[in-house]
């Protein structure tokens, strides 16, 4: 039972996505779908939909490297053989965790498939059966603010994260707006995208102290952990995007104390199998994860219900694409979303069926290329 062919493809979908402290939004983006197929002929699929201004990796790069390095180092490998396919990709060339994402998480799919049984099985298991997912809104005026929350929360939306980080004075009373405008049992998030100085982000949680954040994500630079820990002392919680690419900044930012929450995002820890592994560290440490997949379509949102599933460490809503954005691919089934809370897929695989058309004008890879 051994790897035989990789494909990979670009598709081009619709996909607004939030104005942030990073800039404003776009609303079509390149998604990187991958198709690695059995000696039996039996295929799994993934999606690495890269955000490159986190992954520093885009469509157009990822499709040659896939191609090229990635999807060759696997040819000839045991599907079920998941930490020796990890090993290949980083032998094969380190970083570019979410090209790595796309073919690791498309192994779990074919691995699901060849056994008959759930992604989650090989996780850890399912500890629920349903997901909750948050909204997010991005940098705006009050009002359109106002209007986008309201909207989730007749979708059944109960928790909802707001991009701060580029005027503290706005991102101060939009909260606080926020928290007078809606019942007590809104959860509130608010994510700086590394935006803040420490200056700036101490002020804002002293003047949102009485708005109950559930959490402030990434407030500072990636690699500001002593200033992380400095902010957890003002007792919202703090939760770290930007400055979690791996096992080793896990262990780090435990370590020093810098944070009570780890933002999980498949496409910058390489996929499932070393995600696990992330939240195995955090389940030792007492730090909450958060499943994000915020602009991917259900092929990859479902990998993330699958992780979420798996674990105690995820207790609270995911970020998947529910109020952020509607990215789907023709032909691709759908995650299934009733009143705030996803259906974990049950069937073989990561349990979502895309069309298998997308990678006919692809040429596959073989052990001979």
């Amino acid at each position: 039972m051994t790897i035989r062919s990789v494909k990979v493809e670009i598709a081009h979908l619709d996909n607004t996505t939030l104005k942030t402290s990073y800039g404003s939004n776009v609303t079509r983006r390149q998604h990187i779908f991958v198709a690695v197929e059995n000696d039996d002929g039996t295929v799994g699929y993934g999606e690495g939909s890269s955000l490159p201004h986190f992954s520093g990796e885009r469509a157009a790069e990822m499709k040659p490297l896939i191609a090229q390095v990635f999807g060759p180092a696997l040819v000839g490998l045991d599907p079920f053989d998941l930490e020796r396919a990890h090993q290949a990709l980083e032998k094969a060339l380190p970083h570019h965790h979410a090209s790595k994402a796309a073919l690791i998480n498309a192994i779990h799919d074919l691995g699901g498939k060849l056994s008959g049984l759930p992604v989650h099985a090989f996780l850890g298991g399912r500890l629920r059966d349903t997901v909750p997912v948050g909204g997010a809104v991005g940098i705006e005026d009050e009002a359109s603010v106002v209007a986008r929350v309201r909207a989730l929360w007749e979708q059944g939306i109960r928790t909802v994260k707001f991009k701060i980080g580029a005027n503290v004075e706005r991102d101060i009373a939009v909260i606080r707006t926020v928290r007078q405008e809606f019942p007590a049992d809104l959860n509130i998030r608010a994510d700086a995208n590394a935006g803040f100085g420490f200056s700036e982000a101490q002020r804002f949680l002293l003047a949102v102290q009485d708005c109950r954040l559930q959490y402030l994500e990434q407030p500072l630079r990636p690699h500001d952990w002593a200033g992380l820990a400095r902010l957890r002392t003002l007792g919202t919680p703090i939760a770290v995007d930007e400055s979690l690419f791996g096992l080793p900044d896990a262990l780090g930012l435990i370590t020093a104390g810098a944070c009570d929450v780890f933002i999980v995002k498949l496409i910058k820890l390489g996929g499932l199998h070393q995600a696990r592994k992330v939240v195995a560290l955090a389940e030792a440490a007492g730090v909450a994860c958060v499943a994000v997949s915020p602009y991917e379509t259900a092929l990859g949102v479902a990998a993330n219900l699958h992780l979420a599933a798996s674990s105690s460490a995820f207790s609270m809503a995911a970020e998947l694409g529910v109020g952020v954005s509607s990215v789907h691919l023709p032909g691709s089934d759908a995650v299934v979303v009733d009143q705030g809370l996803a259906r974990v897929p049950t069937a073989p695989g990561l349990g979502i069926a895309i069309p298998t058309n997308l990678f006919t004008a692809t040429t596959p890879l073989s052990a001979a290329s």
